[in-house]
């Protein structure tokens, strides 16, 4: 028991640093940009949920990758077609992968399976971590095929609780930003209030003083019009006496 557990052990390790080499990378980096960009997206737009577009795209992603599996397979030791048959399990593999690739693309086109039965096969997880378990198994030179099954099984788990584990704290961190930004807007509202009141109280200011201006030349004039009324009596006055 001890030993067979150390022997999984050994084969996830080999999985994971079969996964940085340089062949492998190339497969392996687009797929681990797109799951962390739409996990990212995801959470930051909460009101938003994936659609049949969405595992459309996913589908699309299970072909392309089961095209350049093949390519793997065919360019091994540059035998080329033979390889098909001197690796027979990991040419069933890649097949069922572009198998299912095609069932889910028709599918998710046609809108064929029930949209929550949709919402979990076609997850870009469910996808992509699939995608990865088969790449790291035509990729890899165990001698037993059959002692690459239950490692990968523990690894994409492993990944998938991972993945699942880091959308908390990017809820977290999205609802921090929302919260920031809120206060934000409430602080910008409350100075805006401020200002405008302020404002109000200018013109209400000026409104007095240009009131205060006009009322004295209003008065000024009515001086005026009362020195020029003066006068002309006193020039009436003058000739009469004449």
């Amino acid at each position: 028991m001890n030993s067979f557990l150390i022997q999984v052990y050994e084969n996830i390790s080999y999985f994971i640093s079969l996964t940085f080499k340089v062949e492998v990378l190339w497969s392996v980096i687009p797929l681990a940009i797109a799951t962390f960009l739409i996990l990212l997206y995801f959470e930051r737009y909460k009101g938003e949920n994936e659609g049949w577009n969405s595992y459309l795209s996913n589908s699309l992603v299970l072909l392309f990758v089961s095209i350049s599996l093949f390519k793997h397979i065919y360019e091994i030791g540059g035998v080329g077609v033979f390889n098909f048959i001197d690796y027979p399990i990991k040419t069933i593999a890649v097949a069922f992968l572009l198998l299912i690739s095609l069932i889910f693309l028709r599918f998710n086109f046609e809108h064929l399976m029930p949209e929550k039965i949709a919402r979990y096969l076609g997850s870009v997880l469910t996808t992509n971590l699939t995608a990865y378990a088969i790449i790291l198994f035509v990729y890899s030179n165990l001698k037993s095929n059959s002692e690459a099954i239950l490692p990968l099984i523990i690894l994409t788990v492993l990944l998938s609780i991972l993945l699942n584990l880091l959308k908390k704290p990017l809820r977290f961190f999205f609802e921090y930003i929302e919260k920031e930004k809120f206060k934000d807007q409430l602080k910008n509202a409350r100075e805006s209030i401020f200002q405008i009141k302020e404002l109000k109280k200018e013109v209400k200011f000026r409104e007095k003083k240009m009131k205060e201006i006009e009322i004295k030349k209003l008065e000024k004039k009515e001086k005026q019009a009362k020195n020029i009324k003066k006068l002309i009596e006193k020039n009436v006055k003058k000739r009469k006496r004449k």
